[in-house]
């Protein structure tokens, strides 16, 4: 018992020069990312897609190289659960009719281009990654509360911005700016169960872990059936 409280310590209270490390991979990938979206060729769809793959290779080389245990857990149990994201959003665009994602020239799986199923690990990462920082010097309340509350500051961007690029757009749902209303609680949910999956990751049985990976999709997809709902009806 003791070990397991010793590494899950070590899991939230990285040092100083991780968090740098982590500041300054992401500002090279976002740099990065501005260059290849302006960029007019290839098509779009395949500059997101690269896009993705390059962030969802990048990161855990990085971690191993850097001997960073938090970047490395952190990835292993979003990794997987960003492909299961792929579920939600295909039930909103193929059977609900409330997301439309535009022929952008990636392949895609079913309704939804490739590249959604690692794009959840890009938004999802930097959250989680806050919120242990911010856990490690104000507690565990304010660790949550950074993770809610920066991931739906970011979620509420990426809606926004989505339909101008255009990679997605909400189809026949209140929006407010240009955000859809019923999304933004089960975002904050899945920010939520998120940074608890990633914080007790190391403590926990791999079994629950792998558990919590399958559950968290089918707990967001639920609530935005609920909200959805409550909004407009069923379609």
């Amino acid at each position: 018992m003791a070990c397991q409280t010793a590494e899950m310590v070590e899991v939230a209270s990285p040092p100083v020069h991780r968090r740098t490390s982590w500041v300054g991979f992401h500002a090279v990938f976002a740099a990065v990312a501005v260059a290849v979206l302006l960029i007019p060729v290839p098509a779009l769809g395949l500059r997101v897609l690269a896009l993705v793959v390059i962030y969802n290779v990048a990161l855990p080389v990085f971690a191993r190289r850097t001997d960073d245990d938090v970047l490395w857990v952190t990835w292993v149990v979003l990794a997987p659960m960003s492909v299961l994201m792929v579920l939600p959003d295909w039930f909103l665009s193929a059977v609900l009719g409330t997301l439309r994602f535009p022929d952008t020239g990636a392949p895609y799986i079913g309704t939804m281009p490739l590249f959604m199923a690692g794009m959840w690990a890009i938004a999802l990462i930097p959250v989680m990654l806050l919120g242990t920082w911010v856990e490690q010097v104000r507690g565990p309340a304010a660790g949550f509360s950074a993770a809610a509350g920066s991931g739906l500051l970011l979620f509420m961007a990426a809606e926004r911005l989505a339909p101008l690029l255009p990679l997605w757009e909400p189809v026949g749902v209140a929006e407010v700016a240009g955000v859809a209303v019923y999304v933004l609680l089960p975002e904050l949910a899945l920010c939520l169960a998120s940074f608890e999956l990633v914080r007790g990751a190391r403590a926990r049985p791999v079994a629950l872990t792998i558990g919590m990976i399958i559950a968290i999709p089918f707990m967001y997809l639920a609530m935005l059936g609920v909200t959805l709902y409550c909004a407009i009806g069923v379609r």
